[in-house]
């Protein structure tokens, strides 16, 4: 029966482990799936080996739609997700190259009894391997022991590069040791917990009562700390950007498939069906919003959704997020309490492929005559203002533009005054003129002098703030309440709620200070009363612990076995880690992705 259903559902099957395959595509067939790109379908290559558009185009989407279903994807999220992508690529052909050389292979005996063993979690959650909505691994070893050619050919292509990198992985760690003393000490510091009290002189407020240090004592600064001021190689640019916004039509033609959507709506049709055919909130996919009151939606589908009675269907309704047909579901309490639950559809108002066609023949019209006029000029002409940026270096966000690679990629392969092609960014069509590229050096004293007199002023502001809290010290040491001596400088009591850990985040205002974690354990160690006047991130505190609790050594006693073998894994990992970072680092990597329209 598991076979007929097989064969009969090859299809469906083959889509699950298809979108599971494309993560180790190039990780399988290596270097001979990729020897044979043109110019054009290349976003890379690996110690000149070419990465394949086609490959990364599949990647990358298998991904963004795994990423879709939690939710809306952002710009900056999805330029995130194509460098994880290009990241994976580059990896897996690293890898590859290694583990041919070592010459690791996955015998067929070994792929077996390893399918045998483990199903693979793609297999665990098909509905042919299942009863009552739970794997059944008998129904999967009679599909193993009666094998169907084409789906295990697939799985066998999915499961073997696994085996290959698990093999790589215990290749490199074989020489992975731990300490048994050292575990246990840093389990012991882990699991001790503290809470304190403080009060905090935060520097900002005590900035005024500090003079600014003098032309000399910053000029010295720069001289004794000159590697602080070493920088990459970086860039300066100047750029148009022609927004991508959806054109009157765009908007009209939305509001006239609300429009029907609505009328069908209120002639009697399923609301949850248009909600499946039409809606582009990912965030629900069902339409349903829940109960809310008011405050709690944006105004203009606030006032709509109150305004509807239950089970009544409104006109669209146009906010900052699209056009929305809500369907009310119910209203309770009165006045401040009142509420409503509503489902909606949303339509999207993006400019469409026409619109965007318009906005790349206008960013390419200007990039053409940049060619005989200067950008000022011309953008004056166009009434558009063109953007400078400061200094940028490879790789990092450009200002105004954030992550964007694909300008990156041109701005340091470009000589100053030349005119860049059209980026189809996220956000709109950017055209950029290079104006400096600088490579790695000291920056000049006259840019980096207001940096230094700002932190020169905050270092003595901070000493400032130690010095007034040592002056209140002894009070607190004779026995005064914290809170009597906070209220004598003009400051309060601070508490942390919850315990916190040495490598915690301290609750509260605090944040992730090491200063302040550092003080506090070493008061713990001490067992003074109250700690020294210590500098933190946001000034300087003095505090006491109101709350200790050290790690029990029984617990490590009791679980050694457990706790070694994680810490050795941890260890295998941070090994591994700093091999491949390595390799990565000697390795020639080449990223074309500037050169694909669309790409950031």
């Amino acid at each position: 029966m598991v076979m007929r259903a097989l064969r009969t559902g090859t299809k469906p099957v083959l889509w699950i482990l298809i979108a599971a395959f494309v993560g180790t595509i190039i990780f399988a067939w290596g270097m001979e799936f990729t020897r044979r790109p043109t110019a054009r379908g290349i976003v890379g290559s690996v110690d000149g080996v070419d990465l394949r558009m086609e490959d990364y185009n599949m990647i990358y989407e298998n991904a963004l739609s795994q990423q879709q279903q939690k939710g809306d994807v952002t710009e900056e999220q999805a330029a995130g997700i194509r460098d994880q992508v290009f990241d994976q690529m580059v990896g897996a052909q690293i890898l590859r190259k290694v583990i041919d050389k070592l010459g690791l292979e996955v015998t067929n005996a070994e792929l077996a009894e390893h399918l045998r063993r483990f199903p693979p979690q793609e297999i665990r959650t098909l509905e042919y391997f299942q009863t009552d909505g739970k794997f059944d691994y008998n129904k999967y070893l009679q599909a193993f022991q009666n094998p169907d050619r084409q789906l295990w050919l697939q799985i066998e292509s999915l499961v073997r590069p696994r085996l290959l990198q698990s093999k790589l992985y215990e290749y490199v760690t074989a020489t992975t040791v731990v300490d048994d003393a050292e575990v246990k000490e840093l389990y012991e510091a882990a699991g001790e917990k503290l809470k304190v009290r403080y009060i905090l002189a935060p520097s900002f407020a005590l900035t005024d009562s500090v003079p600014a240090p003098d032309s000399q004592t910053v000029r010295a600064y720069y001289n004794n700390h000159t590697e602080e001021f070493r920088h990459k190689e970086r860039a300066k640019m100047r750029f148009i950007q022609f927004d991508k916004k959806a054109s009157a039509e765009d908007s009209a033609e939305v509001q006239r498939e609300a429009q029907d959507i609505s009328k069908r709506a209120r002639a009697g049709e399923d609301f949850s069906s248009l909600v499946k055919q039409y809606s582009e909130d990912n965030s629900s996919a069902d339409g349903d919003l829940g109960w809310f009151k008011k405050g709690q939606m944006v105004k203009p589908f606030e006032d709509a959704a109150f305004a509807l009675d239950s089970g009544q269907v409104s006109d669209p309704v146009t906010s900052r997020f699209g056009i929305h047909i809500i369907k009310c579901d119910g209203h309770r309490g009165i006045g401040d309490s009142a509420q409503v639950k509503a489902f909606h559809i949303l339509l999207k108002v993006d400019p469409s492929s026409g619109t965007l066609s318009d906005i790349r023949l206008k960013a390419q019209q200007f990039a053409e005559d940049l060619k005989s006029s200067p950008l000022d000029t011309l953008a004056k002409s166009l009434s558009v203002i063109p953007r400078a940026t400061p200094y940028f270096e490879k790789g990092a966000e450009i200002p105004f533009l954030g992550k964007a690679p694909a300008v990156s990629q041109w701005a340091f392969s470009a000589k100053p005054g030349d005119i860049s092609e059209v980026f189809d960014l996220a956000s709109g069509m950017v055209v950029a003129v290079l104006d400096e590229i600088q490579g790695e050096a000291i920056a000049p004293f006259a840019e980096v002098k207001s940096r230094i007199t700002t932190k020169l002023r905050g270092d003595a502001a901070k000493d400032y703030a130690v010095s007034l809290l040592s002056r209140v010290r002894p009070q607190l040491l004779a026995g005064a309440s914290m809170a009597d001596v906070a209220k004598s400088m003009g400051r309060t009591v601070d508490s942390t709620a919850t315990a916190f850990g040495r490598f915690d985040q301290v609750p509260g205002a605090i944040g992730d200070d090491p200063s302040f974690r550092g003080a506090a354990f070493a008061l713990a160690r001490t067992g003074d009363a109250v700690s020294p006047a210590v500098k933190v991130n946001r000034g300087a505190v003095i505090m006491q612990i109101t709350e200790h609790s050290p790690a029990d050594p029984q617990k490590f006693v009791e679980k050694r076995d457990s706790i070694m073998t994680a810490a050795f894994e941890g260890q295998k990992q941070l090994d591994f880690n700093d091999w491949y970072a390595k390799l990565r680092a000697a390795t020639d990597v080449q990223d074309f992705r500037y050169q694909i329209p669309g790409e950031n």
